[in-house]
């Protein structure tokens, strides 16, 4: 069978100063998942990201890869893009359990399996006609060491999930993840690809840290390559980001 589109899952709830508006928390769900960010708390203190010259959601949005840079025949999801916009806000996603963290890594905001909050953010995601393809794309900034200690954490989860059950879809998958480093993309990347006897194709994460920004990319593609270019699109975000830093 086809690999199913990744579960769309917006990053957590956030709560924008007084001069901002406040954006609404609502998960996509174009690929039929549950929007696990509710119930997330959210504070109004300030949190810049040192070292990234403390990027707004507003900017991280311009810095996302646009429609132009998608293949052929993918669109934005119907509920568009989300970020933090511009004011002083907290970002506060609720803790994923480590028995979840595994099926985690099949939803658009995976980065979530990190456990951190992070300071701002931006994020959306694509879909094929028949949503049997899906693209996302984000990235978030964090304070202090942040940004590392979920390059850290990513590596842990990602080899606890060398091999799991996927029961999110209700029919248990075998899923095998395979992890490479990523040489020269950023300060550190990492690459992990998802593939099971049961799917056809594949799905290719991608975390590329560039100082305190975390660029994190998804691609689940009923092709062989896997959804390959989610590496592609992380690093040349990556790039902008540096660029706008």
């Amino acid at each position: 069978m086809k690999i199913p589109p990744a579960r769309g899952v917006r990053t957590g709830a956030v709560l924008a100063a007084a001069s901002a508006a406040v954006l609404a928390v609502g998960g996509c769900q174009s690929g039929g998942g549950k929007d696990d960010s509710a119930g997330s708390k959210a504070s109004s203190a300030p949190t810049a990201a040192a070292g990234t010259k403390a990027l707004k959601g507003s900017t991280l949005k311009t810095l996302l890869l646009p429609a132009t840079a998608m293949p052929k025949g993918f669109h934005l999801s119907p509920d568009g893009s989300r970020d933090t916009g511009d004011g002083h806000m907290q970002v506060a996603n609720s803790p994923v359990p480590a028995a979840k963290a595994c099926e985690v890594l099949g939803q658009t905001s995976w980065i979530r399996v990190a456990n951190l909050n992070g300071a701002a953010f931006a994020q959306n995601d694509y879909g094929d006609a028949s949503q049997s393809q899906q693209i996302a794309q984000e990235i978030d900034t964090y304070k202090g060491d942040g940004a590392r200690q979920v390059m850290a954490k990513l590596r842990k989860v990602f080899a606890h999930c060398a091999t799991f059950t996927d029961r999110s879809g209700g029919t248990p998958v075998k899923v095998r993840l395979r992890t490479v480093i990523l040489h020269g993309a950023g300060d550190e990347g990492l690459k992990a690809v998802e593939t099971s006897p049961t799917w056809e194709g594949g799905m290719t994460l991608a975390a590329v840290r560039v100082g305190d920004a975390v660029v994190t990319t998804l691609y689940s593609s009923s092709h062989a390559d896997k959804g390959a270019a989610a590496v592609t699109m992380a690093a040349k975000i990556a790039k902008k980001v540096q660029a706008a830093s």
